[in-house]
């Protein structure tokens, strides 16, 4: 009997140690609200951004990674980040007021997979000129994603990632290096840094 209690102790042992590394890695909300600073710079974003005619921005954030862009990459050259430990760690819950004066939906994870599940049926069943313009853009690039933001030590500089996702395995995106030109944010000043995006996982 003593056996079989040790049997099962290590039993559930090992599924508590498999059940905490399944979640110790996993991001955490971050539940206290976005700084003045974030809420400029995801505006921008959302601002420039809109000009794509995208209809679906995701509910929340997702971890910034920088490991596929390199901290050599010329974008980030001159550039001293803040420590990335926070940024790549936890999300943020985003807020309709990002959306503001735009006919831009907000989604949550439920809502942004039956959207891609339907954009994946739509071209399956219309091939994929369906979701072209004649000028050669496509007419919703998909569902908006936003990651967190690392900041640079002077202010200056903020770094963070956008996804557009138009189907399950179908995405596209870019790490960008805004700079506050005055009172503003800019893209214009660098150019993206360039990474392969993950298909199975682009966030």
């Amino acid at each position: 009997m003593k056996t079989s209690y040790k049997s099962l102790a290590m039993v559930f042992g090992f599924a508590g140690l498999v059940s905490y590394q399944s979640f110790a890695g996993a991001p955490q909300f971050n539940k206290a609200p976005l700084t003045p600073k974030q809420l400029q710079v995801y505006g921008y974003l959302i601002d420039s951004l809109s000009k794509t005619n995208f209809k679906s921005f995701s509910d929340s954030t997702f971890p910034l990674d920088l490991s596929a862009v390199g901290k050599d990459a010329p974008c980030l050259q001159g550039i001293q980040l803040e420590d990335t430990k926070e940024s790549s760690n936890v999300i943020h819950q985003l807020e309709p007021e990002l959306l503001r004066g735009h006919s831009i939906h907000l989604v949550d994870p439920e809502q942004e997979l039956a959207i891609l599940k339907n954009r994946d049926a739509y071209v399956a069943s219309r091939g994929s000129d369906s979701t072209m313009e004649t000028s050669g853009m496509m007419k919703d690039p998909g569902v908006l994603a936003l990651s967190e933001i690392a900041f640079d030590k002077s202010g200056d500089f903020a770094v963070l990632k956008y996804v557009f996702l138009c189907g399950l395995r179908c995405n596209s995106g870019a790490v960008l290096v805004l700079e506050k030109v005055g009172p503003q944010w800019s893209g214009k000043s660098r150019r993206a840094c360039a990474f392969a995006i993950n298909r199975e996982n682009p966030r």
